[in-house]
């Protein structure tokens, strides 16, 4: 069998008909699809049987809510295909993504990873997905020297926009690749496409970039959470970057100066999800001093190489000036 789908599936009932439509409808036939129904509170669990009993391709997992991790690793360990697409539930693809991705399969032999594009998609128009890589095969030394010092953090632009969009959905693994290197700590709940992108690229030898919009974002689902106010932002940073640290666990300086910087980023953004959330003031502030000081991930990062703004950050956190920073990331927010 060429691919298998994996489709983490929770309270997505009103999109994931157009979702595994999407799939069911590709022009090319040779695929499994498994829907790992995560415990899901609505009318998905009957949803996803139906479609197992109306085509052959679709098996379903069905278990106790244990995370997206959990759905995609149940996924994946029960997957039988040479490569393996994740696709999430309430987003959609074109009918032609797996007939592509063979196409290039077949021209380049034994890819580890094949990364394309997409767009976001809203109600009234829709918005490609950043994809600043000249399409084409790219060789190990290829991404040596042209992807890996600007994966996570690229310096040519904004603070901390990557070369490659850390998700896990526009890409396609090679199942043995992915079965070293998918991610294992299932407690983490945001940033967890990070956790193992970033590995898999870094432990492939051979990958195809293509510049195509091959995949629908759904900007519609306005409950999901990422609109929503998370008080445990900073811990689940700490678990993120101990995992990632972990797992890479060498000596190039390159990923050493790239996890600094991812470091410093998550740290940031979860000073401004504070500052966003319109929290009483002295709340944020009380909340950012007890789980800095419980962590201590403001000291685990190096100023050496970050932007003037990331810099600037960090030394009022590591100074313990959390009122300054609360400010700074209100007035940045604002002319944002």
């Amino acid at each position: 069998m060429k691919f298998s789908i994996i489709v983490p599936i929770y309270n997505v009932e009103k999109y994931l008909n157009k979702c595994v439509d999407s799939l069911l409808n590709q022009t090319f036939k040779d695929f499994e699809l498994i829907l790992v129904d995560d415990g899901s509170p609505d009318n998905c669990p009957s949803i996803c049987d139906d479609y197992a009993e109306r085509d052959s391709r679709v098996r379903v997992i069905h278990k106790k809510n244990g995370g997206l991790v959990s759905a995609r690793n149940a996924g994946l360990l029960s997957a039988k295909g040479e490569y393996v697409f994740h696709i999430d539930g309430d987003d959609w693809v074109s009918i032609e993504l797996l007939e592509k991705a063979n196409n290039i399969l077949t021209k380049h032999n034994d890819l580890d990873m094949i990364c394309y594009s997409g767009v976001k998609q809203y109600e009234n128009h829709s918005e490609k997905l950043p994809f600043d890589i000249e399409e084409g095969f790219y060789t190990k030394k290829d991404l040596v020297d042209k992807i890996y010092p600007y994966m996570m953090y690229d310096d040519r632009k904004p603070f901390c926009k990557g070369l490659i969009f850390p998700v896990a959905w526009n890409k396609v693994y090679k199942r043995k690749l992915l079965l070293e290197h998918y991610c294992k700590e299932e407690k983490i709940r945001m940033g967890e496409d990070n956790a193992f992108v970033f590995e898999c690229l870094y432990f492939s030898n051979q990958v195809y970039f293509l510049n195509e919009e091959l995949y629908y974002y759904n900007q519609l689902n306005v409950g999901s959470i990422t609109s929503n106010y998370d008080k445990n932002r900073f811990y689940n940073n700490n678990l993120l970057n101990n995992y990632m640290e972990n797992r890479f666990n060498v000596n190039d300086q390159v990923i050493i100066n790239q996890l600094n910087a991812f470091k410093a980023y998550w740290i940031i953004m979860a000073i401004f999800h504070e500052a966003k959330c319109k929290r009483k003031f002295m709340v944020s502030r009380k909340h950012i001093k007890n789980e800095l000081k419980k962590y201590r991930t403001q000291y685990k990062v190096r100023l050496g190489g970050l932007p003037l703004t990331a810099k600037l950050f960090m030394i009022l956190l590591k100074l313990r000036f959390y009122s300054l920073t609360i400010i700074g990331a209100k007035i940045l927010s604002k002319r944002r």
